[in-house]
């Protein structure tokens, strides 16, 4: 476990400067390959992996790792709303397996467009899975609720309660994921941050820039490194895995908790709020931490965010 030291701490607030590795640029009319040109419409190639939302933090991650054994698709090519759409895909690709990133993932604009919200993140399932290839779609821990002062992680087997429409439809859309074929996965996944995206380059940057930062005290759950998530998803592929797993980085905290730890490198004050301060359309759980019964775990919080602070920062 690697961990923070006085030693390394360093509290002059200094501009914030991220070090970009090899930008994707998949969200364009075309499917991109790593490491090859783009793919004019009409032509086809083979791939072992059809990665779709693959503009996202986790798809650009799995994009850097798989490199010409995946194909990268987003919008406005590869609508997962939109059955002709993937087909047309699946057939110039060929793929044994298809990763869906896609998602509606605002949960506040779920809140406000319910509609949108099951029909991408329960129908775009449906869609994928109805081609007939084998299918992982990421979900979320909003498919839990929680209580104040709990303390043991949810597991794979307990039961769901969640916390608002955009864990609802998540939760159908894992239905339809394993309905469809148990051999298919479905991994829940918390808070993820990557480069320059979620919570922790938000919190680095308002620090070391601002000096101060607001973050809420009154929610508990999991951080994940991109990159991370996307080593654990081609293992579980490659190991021949199947149904749902738990995968994120213990332990949980709070937003308040992790701005905190990182204020320790770059200076600067947290001020605790809570989530009713916000006045936001959706609820957000009170504990959603995940944990595994299933073998695979993540390095610690702290130490992704360590390798996150040295790599990136």
């Amino acid at each position: 476990m690697s961990s923070y030291s006085s030693s390394s701490l360093n509290t002059t607030r200094q501009p914030f400067v991220v070090r970009e590795p090899s930008a994707l640029p998949v969200s364009s009319l075309f499917i991109h390959v790593q490491g090859s040109a783009y793919l004019e419409p009409g032509e086809s190639m083979k791939a072992e992996y059809l990665i779709t939302g693959a503009a996202g933090q986790l798809g650009a991650a799995l994009l850097k790792l798989l490199g010409t054994n995946a194909a990268g698709t987003d919008l406005p090519e590869v609508d997962v709303t939109d059955p002709g759409s993937i087909r047309a895909a699946v057939d110039r690709i060929d793929p044994q397996w298809i990763i869906n990133c896609a998602a509606v993932v605002d949960v506040d604009l779920c809140e406000r467009k319910p509609d949108l919200a099951f029909e991408v993140n329960r129908d775009g399932v449906r869609n994928l899975a109805m081609t007939g290839r084998k299918l992982l779609t990421i979900s979320t821990d909003h498919v839990f609720t929680g209580f104040e002062g709990q303390k043991a992680p949810f597991l794979e087997g307990d039961k769901t309660s969640p916390a608002n429409v955009y864990g609802e439809s998540k939760l159908l859309g894992e239905a339809e994921a394993l309905d469809a074929n148990p051999g298919n996965i479905v991994i829940r996944t918390s808070w993820m941050f990557s480069s320059m995206k979620g919570l922790i380059p938000f919190f680095w940057k308002s620090l070391a820039e601002d000096g101060e930062v607001k973050a809420v005290r009154d929610q508990i759950a999991c951080l994940t490194f991109a990159p991370d998530l996307a080593r654990s998803i081609v293992d579980i592929i490659s190991h021949g895995g199947n149904g749902l797993y738990h995968i994120a980085s213990g332990p949980g905290v709070t937003p308040a908790q992790a701005a905190r730890r990182l204020a320790e490198f770059t200076g600067g004050s947290v001020s605790e709020i809570s989530w009713s301060d916000l006045d936001l359309d959706a609820p957000r759980p009170l504990y959603s931490e995940i944990a595994t019964s299933r073998g695979i775990q993540l390095p610690t919080i702290w130490d992704a965010v360590e390798r996150w602070r040295k790599y990136y920062v």
